[in-house]
């Protein structure tokens, strides 16, 4: 069983300093299940997209990152913080057991398909991992999109919608979600 209390500390301390920084706000986390598997999927636009994903809920989110952080200063807090660190230049396979093995245990787990962040006001296109890990756990994916900016007192709001169940898709299931992610973007 993981140990959750530092990240309990750190959380709580990202959503104050967020929020007094930020002061972002959160639309839809209704749609965020209290209990089971699920996976929050949606844009990239900010190293700071986590202190709004870590204001939405009260779930232990596990946020596939990359592998970068654990080379920066701040690798302590990040490897405290339960992600998921994935190599954007190799294979992951003990990062797909994690993701699977946590979303098997009812867990959260946090994906940005897009694979890095940008700054621009388009989606760059989704790759699959998604896609597979709701289909192989079977669990649902609730879209979010973030927009506004990360300045200061920038207002950054992340908006989260109706749960994707993918074997209710038919065609491509990837499009799909990126086509709900991108009509979330303009709303």
């Amino acid at each position: 069983m993981k140990n959750y209390k530092i990240y309990n500390i750190l959380t709580k301390l990202i959503q104050i300093l967020g929020k007094l920084y930020f002061n972002g706000k959160v639309i839809g986390k209704e749609n965020i299940p209290l209990e089971g598997r699920v996976i929050l999927a949606g844009n990239h636009v900010s190293n700071y997209d986590s202190y709004l994903l870590y204001s939405s809920t009260k779930r232990k989110i596990h946020i596939i990152a990359k592998i970068e952080l654990l080379s920066s200063k701040f690798a302590f807090i990040f490897k405290r913080m339960h992600l998921i660190f994935v190599d954007r230049k190799k294979k992951n396979t003990i990062a797909k057991e994690q993701v699977i093995n946590i979303l098997n245990n009812d867990g959260l787990v946090a994906i940005f398909p897009e694979g890095t962040y940008h700054k621009e006001d388009i989606l760059l296109p989704f790759k699959g991992g998604v896609i597979s890990f709701a289909t192989k756990t079977k669990s649902p994916i609730i879209p979010f999109a973030i927009t506004g900016n990360f300045k200061f007192r920038g207002k950054p709001t992340i908006t989260y919608g109706k749960p994707i169940y993918i074997d209710e898709i038919d065609g491509d299931k990837l499009k799909y979600l990126e086509d709900t992610i991108r009509k979330m973007l303009t709303k």
